[in-house]
């Protein structure tokens, strides 16, 4: 069935829908229980709920989210997912070729809208269609951030979200292969590995860095309350030689619960409102449309781009927006899809008088782009040197990474269709802030290779090259050079009732509704400076706790 038909089948539908009889259409046995219509929660009385709990979304956060709360057995849990399961399929579960996941029928394959501060460039905002979300298709970089991010979220007014705070559940959620200890967790449902199998590019880093004046450690923990300033190897979610995604560490065995439902190839449309109170989700599966309700709550964990693009076709979100589209609004929330923000990375990168063998490890540094702010906020530059792929490289690259970017994005919607892509405009780099820091970063892993350790590896500078030196050469090369790193983040912020842009409450609660909860990289007030995905599944831990104390 073609997209129009599709859209055309769904549209048709959509004004005489009601609840399908009969059982649902997934990859598991429907629930035995789920004809059952008693609810244990006495504040809502939903006698046609299929679960106590929908959680839109297979990604980090509802993985967990799907976990935790279905270990009590009297809850119904049930996930509605876009994607399919990869865990049996090697292009996903081989650690050394997860790049060519990227714009595969596993990504979303969003781009975004032409850029100004890049050249007027549209970026590709890779994004995971599968059980695991984008856990399925990353680089599996495991690193929380530092701990002054959480206590920044605490600070701007969302109390219980300090690092203090969020530390158990961190702890709670990985099992590390060196075990249990102050800062990290030793029996959690996912692994956390290191890697040690380097080529001569991660180690002349290692020893380059010291002699940049950094400190260095293969070992070196970067899951630390402060880790900047150390070179080492990171540590990823691989375990016995496979990606350990969300979908593997919490999906699969909380699917062998009679209480877990999964709904595979299931297009979240819409979410059901009664008056002001969410009861459920509207979905099309395999081009046909459905309607699950639900007993307590629903969660959507759709991600930075498709949560508050559901919230918008539904009717939540900046009224002036949503008439634009002829979308009925239920609540005027002007924060939904607004604040996105993103990493960006660049490459600089050296012909290599050797090739390198493929290597499972990628070595990493977090540092400042300014001395000034060294002591009192975290790193805004994170290095990489190597992916952590199956293929040799003929090049040294150093790659780096601005972890705290001062530029703001929005999400919105391109039309009512349900089918249609979100609008994504990342406004990347509309601040010079976020020029001067990636220049730095340039300069800074140009001092790096330029040690000597380095020389039996590298020849000629490739990008930008060595007559890229004045400021203005610089800034050039970063609009032109620079691209995402994937990590989206804050398009349904998290804060106060006084933060007039805040979309849910510190308790994860949508503004102007009942009954909904969003849970995912989009409630994060400011992106945590590192990888998302460690951050991700500890607030569908969180998100549980909350949902669990009522």
């Amino acid at each position: 069935m073609t997209v129009k038909t599709r859209r055309r089948e769904f549209l048709k539908a959509a004004l005489t829908m009601v609840p399908l009889a009969g059982g649902p259409t997934n990859l598991r046995a429907s629930n035995p229980r789920a004809s059952n219509p008693r609810v244990s929660n006495p504040r809502v009385s939903n006698p046609r709920a299929e679960s106590d709990y929908l959680i839109v979304g297979a990604g980090s956060s509802g993985c967990a989210l799907a976990y935790r709360l279905s270990e009590d057995p009297a809850v119904r849990v049930t996930l509605i997912e876009a994607g399919v399961s990869g865990e049996a399929d090697p292009a996903i579960t081989n650690p050394g070729t997860w790049p060519a996941l990227l714009g595969s029928t596993y990504d979303w394959g969003y781009r975004t809208e032409p850029a100004s501060g890049m050249g007027d460039r549209r970026l590709a905002f890779p994004r995971g269609k599968a059980h695991g979300g984008s856990s399925a298709i990353n680089a599996m970089t495991f690193i929380r951030g530092d701990r002054r991010c959480f206590d920044r979220w605490r600070d701007l007014g969302n109390p219980g979200w300090g690092y203090d705070d969020v530390l158990p559940l961190f702890k709670r959620l990985e099992r590390n292969e060196t075990g249990a200890s102050e800062y990290r967790g030793g029996d959690g449902p996912l692994a956390v590995s290191g890697c040690y199998d380097p080529h001569a590019s991660h180690r002349a880093f290692l020893t380059a860095a010291v002699h940049a004046g950094y400190q260095s450690d293969a070992r070196f923990d970067f899951n630390r309350p402060i880790p900047q300033g150390w070179a080492g190897y990171v540590q990823k979610n691989i375990l016995d030689g496979r990606r350990h995604s969300a979908a593997a560490a919490f999906l699969v065995p909380a699917m062998a619960r009679p209480n877990v439902e999964i709904r595979s190839r299931a297009h979240a449309t819409r979410l059901l409102i009664e008056g002001t109170r969410v009861v459920g989700i509207e979905f099309l599966q395999d081009g046909r449309p459905q309607q699950l309700r639900a007993a307590r709550e629903v969660i959507v964990s759709a991600g930075v781009i498709d949560s508050p693009a559901l919230l918008m076709r539904s009717g939540i979100g900046p009224a002036d927006h949503l008439k634009s589209h002829g979308i009925v609004v239920v609540a005027d929330v002007p924060g939904v899809g607004g604040h996105l923000q993103d990493h960006l990375k660049l490459s600089v990168r050296w012909q290599g008088k050797t090739e390198l063998p493929g290597s499972s490890v990628t070595a990493g540094l977090f540092t400042h782009s300014s001395a000034l702010e060294a002591s009192t906020v975290p790193a805004d530059l994170q290095f990489y040197v190597g992916r952590g792929l199956d293929q040799p490289d003929p090049f040294v690259t150093i790659t780096v990474s601005l972890t705290r970017p001062h530029s703001r994005g929005h999400v919105r919607l391109g039309s009512a269709d349900p089918l249609a892509a979100p609008v994504i405009t990342a406004n990347y780099l509309q601040e010079a802030a976020d020029v001067r820091a990636l220049a730095r970063g340039v300069q800074i892993a140009r001092f790096i290779v330029e040690q000597a350790v380095y020389e039996p590896l590298r020849s000629e500078e490739l990008e930008p090259g060595k007559a890229t030196t004045s400021d203005s050469d610089l800034e050039r090369f970063v609009r032109r050079a620079a691209d995402t790193i994937y990590h989206g983040a804050g398009t349904c912020r998290m804060g106060p009732g006084s933060e007039p842009m805040a979309v849910v409450d510190p308790a994860l609660r949508v503004r102007g509704v009942e009954g909904l909860r969003v849970a995912d990289a989009s409630i994060m007030p400011e992106v945590v400076n590192a990888t998302t995905h460690a951050a991700c599944v500890m607030i569908g831990e969180k998100a549980a706790a909350l949902l669990k104390a009522g």
